[in-house]
């Protein structure tokens, strides 16, 4: 019986994902966009692994 409190919120959850997904529906990803940015992620990774040793805290 106590099972009911555990899978009773799981179905109500999953019902409201499967509404919201088939209310938005799945697209592609724009690969035009992520090509767009793939320079700016590389960009920003190479000023990571230069900066590994400097401090990142704002404090």
């Amino acid at each position: 019986m106590i099972w009911l409190y555990f899978f009773i919120p799981l179905i109500i959850i999953g019902g409201i994902a499967v509404y919201f997904e088939k209310r938005s529906g799945m697209t592609k990803p724009n690969e035009d966009k992520q090509a767009d940015h793939l320079g700016e992620v590389q960009r920003h990774n190479r000023m990571n692994i230069h900066q590994e040793g400097s401090d990142h805290s704002d404090n």
